[in-house]
């Protein structure tokens, strides 16, 4: 029997529908959101009952135990940030572990987990261990971005997590360390020399085996903490970041807190339309939106936050300019060591809060007027 035409746009249009509703749920579903820490943001390592260090290792970030007292070897280890051992700070975040923990391990999961990861390629997303609740590291493990920085990877790991002497876990197209996390339904061990990426969450102890590092955090609910000449360096999200979220508190902000990023704002950039470019072959002038300078500028930034103002890096093409607590300051651009083509200016500012804000500005480097030839004879 044929169909008419009026059954046929209705069917068309429920297909449409189908397809839309399957493309947006699948969307929703790859994205997973972080994992907020709160209070934690701050800390390179957190334990619980001890933490003990042997040779030269060094902790860039804070420091924190709670209910232990017990912190050895610091000296020779070295601190690169606050120590907090069973004061108000560490119970806060402690506290705060207990929340971020139980979101990691209740979240549904995207994929299982083979035995050992090694020499794999993950995209973002939530795993768990399957039918082995333990996982092991063999080799290099990818996980990929896909070009979105705000991409995460959850990691729920029913028992222990082993790494391989010489094992890493690589980021690539965009993926930053701050938002990878690692919950432990027991312990942690890195081996030696392990190049670790991502938040450990476990329940239990964190060992670190020597000259390992970790661009992350070591956080211990119950347990200790041992490290043997190795490395820690707390990862901050970089551009690309939820904005006013990137750690900031999940359970742990309470009425009337702050959950905002800082305000910022730049000003003194070049604000004269480009004209067309002369540039070298095989490269692109800025886009019409960019404006131009041949010119030395001053670009000021103004950060305003209720909370305070922790700490603030400025970025030019990616390459740190500058880092700072002031909420007031210039920046000298020199034209003359740009090449021709769009620039990136960017702001990234930590309140004291845990909250983070970005901000990006363009600009373009104007090449310089060829001169009119001149003709003799």
């Amino acid at each position: 029997m044929a169909m008419t035409r009026t059954a046929a746009r209705r069917y068309g249009l429920l297909l449409l529908t189908a397809l839309l509703t399957l493309v947006l749920g699948g969307t929703a579903q790859a994205e997973p959101p972080p994992v907020l820490l709160g209070t934690v943001n701050s800390f390179a390592l957190l334990g619980g009952s001890s933490i003990t260090n042997t040779g030269p290792s060094v902790i860039n970030g804070d420091l924190g135990l709670h209910p232990g007292s017990s912190v050895t070897g610091f000296p020779p280890g070295t601190l690169n940030g606050a120590m907090h051992v069973t004061d108000a700070v560490a119970k806060n975040a402690k506290s705060d572990l207990v929340t971020a923990y139980k979101d990691a391990a209740g979240r549904p999961r995207n994929a299982t987990l083979p035995p050992d990861v090694g020499n794999r390629r993950l995209n973002a997303g939530v795993y768990r261990t399957g039918s082995v609740p333990s996982l092991g590291l063999t080799g290099a493990l990818t996980l990929d971005g896909q070009g979105d920085p705000r991409s995460v990877f959850i990691f729920q790991v029913a028992s222990t997590l082993t790494t391989a002497s010489d094992s890493s876990v690589n980021l690539i197209n965009g993926a930053q360390p701050c938002n990878v996390f690692w919950q432990l339904g027991s312990s942690g061990t890195l081996g030696t020399r392990t190049a670790f990426v991502g938040n450990i969450l476990a329940l239990t102890s964190i060992s670190v085996n020597n000259g390992a590092t970790i661009n992350g955090r070591l956080l211990a609910r119950n347990g200790g903490v041992t490290l043997i000449n190795d490395t820690i360096n707390r990862s901050e999200c970089a551009p690309g970041t939820i904005a006013g979220g990137g750690g900031g508190g999940a359970g742990s902000a309470g009425p009337g807190a702050d959950v905002r990023g800082p305000g910022i704002r730049i000003t003194g950039l070049p604000g004269v339309r480009p004209r067309p470019l002369i540039t070298r072959p095989g490269t692109r002038p800025p886009s019409a939106s960019v404006v131009c300078t041949r010119r030395d500028f001053n670009a000021s930034v103004r950060l305003s936050d209720r909370a305070g103002i922790r700490r603030v890096k400025v970025y030019l093409d990616g390459k740190r300019l500058l880092l700072t607590t002031r909420t007031r300051f210039s920046l000298r651009i020199s034209a003359r060591g740009l090449r021709v083509g769009s620039h990136r200016l960017t702001v990234i500012a930590l309140d004291r809060a845990g909250n983070h804000s970005v901000i990006r500005r363009h600009f373009g480097r104007c090449s310089l007027p060829l001169a009119a030839p001149r003709f003799t004879g």
